[in-house]
């Protein structure tokens, strides 16, 4: 899931927002907010459709199934 990290990050900066804001959304560490942007580990569903709320963008652009 590299592409999620990819895409989460580019809208983090794109919004001006800080990975610590979605740390603080998620209530996770940011060890585990890193993992899973550095496709290392990866976030259940729960979280996926969370990180897509906080940036308004639509789960299937942060997978890759659509631009």
């Amino acid at each position: 899931m590299k592409e999620f990290g990819e895409r989460v990050k580019k809208e983090l900066n794109e919004q001006g927002k800080l990975q610590k804001d979605l740390c603080d959304h998620l209530n996770v560490k940011k060890s585990t907010l890193s993992e899973w942007l550095n496709g290392k580990n990866e976030p259940s569903m729960k979280y996926i459709v969370e990180i897509a709320r906080f940036l308004d963008v639509s789960t299937d652009y942060l997978l890759g199934i659509e631009n």
